[in-house]
């Protein structure tokens, strides 16, 4: 459905909105346009289809924290392409370091199928006997 490298440094959650209420920072809101503007379009998303993202952050700063990049990368994505990020069932996700100005995301989301999901359950906790 989509895969692609975006030269776009992630986005922290910790930056997302201001303090002393829930409205979006000036920065939050230039990244959700920049976002928009990379990959916007009718992708014809069923509200009741299964996702899996697949991420790599490539970040410039050893310090960063991976989970950091998933919530407004998500937001930014729902927004841009028409899905609800409740739909998405697995994140699997690299964190890379790269240098000052290289920062980059590489995004894939592929839809999966109920029987796929329930499969990667079982794979995943196979020690508890593959039940959820």
């Amino acid at each position: 459905m989509l895969e692609v490298r975006l030269n776009q440094k992630p986005f922290s959650a910790n930056k997302m909105h201001y303090m002393t209420r829930k409205a979006d920072t000036k920065e939050y809101k230039k990244y959700k346009s920049e976002i928009f503007q990379a990959i916007g379009g009718n992708y014809d998303i069923d509200p009741t289809d299964k996702y899996k993202l697949s991420l790599v952050v490539g970040y410039s700063s050893k310090l960063s924290d991976l989970d950091n990049a998933f919530k407004p990368l998500l937001d930014s994505m729902q927004r841009a392409m028409g899905f609800d990020d409740r739909q998405i069932f697995e994140i699997e996700s690299l964190k890379d370091h790269t240098k000052k100005g290289e920062e980059y995301i590489m995004i894939r989301l592929e839809q999966i199928t109920e029987n796929q999901w329930k499969r990667r359950i079982k794979k995943l906790f196979s020690m508890f006997g593959g039940d959820s």
